[in-house]
C-alpha cells in the first residue's frame, strides 16, 4: 500500500470514492485535484501525474500536502487573485 492510500484510509476514503469525487467535483480545478489523488492512489509518481495532467510536479506535491493536512476539504478550490467576479464589480465608471 502506498502513502496516499494510507491517507485515504485516514480520511475514510477508498479509490472508488475518490474516483466518484473526481467525476462529480463542482469545478474543473477540483476535478483535476481529485484526479491527481486518484492517480497517486494507483501508484503513479508525482512526476507521472504532473506529466499526465500537464502540471508542475511541485503543484502535484502541494495538492498532496493539502490532502494530507485537510483531507477532502483540502481539494476545494478557493479563488485567489485575478479580477473579482462580475457581480462584485462596481457598475459605475471610475
Amino acid at each position: 500500500m502506498n502513502e496516499i492510500t494510507n491517507l485515504m484510509q485516514q480520511w475514510k476514503l477508498d479509490k472508488r470514492v475518490v474516483r466518484e469525487r473526481m467525476y462529480h467535483a463542482p469545478t474543473a480545478r477540483e476535478r483535476e485535484r481529485w484526479h491527481a489523488i486518484w492517480l497517486l492512489s494507483l501508484g503513479w509518481t508525482a512526476s507521472q501525474v504532473a506529466e499526465a495532467l500537464e502540471r508542475d510536479p511541485h503543484t502535484i506535491g502541494e495538492w498532496e500536502a493539502d490532502f494530507r493536512r485537510d483531507g477532502p476539504e483540502g481539494m476545494t478550490f478557493v479563488q485567489s487573485g485575478g479580477c473579482p467576479p462580475l457581480s462584485t464589480r462596481s457598475s459605475k465608471p471610475s
